[in-house]
């Protein structure tokens, strides 16, 4: 519930009442119980918002700026 409250300027509450429903985890193969696994939530169903303090904006706008082949 951390980054969605941090990028997206949410309570923790909002980002739970958010994740909850609309993430999606699928598994397959659970053999060990301390093996991570991914949860995603698809991107149009998030608030507007600047995540990673604007890494991904800034990596954007540098590409754009290299020479193409």
């Amino acid at each position: 519930m951390q980054w969605p409250a941090r990028d997206y300027g949410l309570s923790r509450l909002d980002a739970y009442q958010l994740i909850t429903p609309a993430g999606e985890a699928p598994l397959a193969h659970v053999r060990d119980t301390n093996c991570p696994c991914v949860a995603e939530i698809r991107k149009e169903w998030l608030p507007a918002g600047d995540p990673h303090g604007g890494l991904h904006r800034h990596l954007r706008e540098v590409a754009a700026l290299l020479p193409r082949h």
